[in-house]
C-alpha cells in the first residue's frame, strides 16, 4: 500500500471521513490537530521506514501537502 493511501486510511478510520478526503481537504476540516498528525505520521514512518522533521509537520495544512511530503521522503 502506498504511504499516502495508508495515511488516508488511518485518517478515515480515525475521523470517519473516508469518502470526503481529497488532496484539497484541510487537516483542520478533518479535525486533525498537530498531535493527531504527529501520531499518524509516526505510524507512516514506522510502516515505510521514513523520517519526518517536526518543522515539516507543523507546516502541513492539507492532505495534498501531506502527500507531497510523503512522496518526497520516499524518493
Amino acid at each position: 500500500m502506498e504511504a499516502y493511501e495508508y495515511l488516508r486510511t488511518l485518517i478515515a478510520n480515525k475521523t470517519g471521513h473516508s469518502d470526503s478526503i481529497t488532496p484539497e481537504t484541510s487537516l483542520k476540516d478533518l479535525g486533525i490537530d498537530s498531535l493527531d498528525l504527529v501520531e499518524l505520521i509516526l505510524q507512516v514512518e514506522e510502516k515505510f521506514d521514513l523520517v519526518f522533521e517536526d518543522d515539516e509537520l507543523l507546516a502541513l495544512k492539507t492532505m495534498g501537502e501531506v502527500s507531497d511530503l510523503i512522496r518526497s521522503k520516499k524518493q
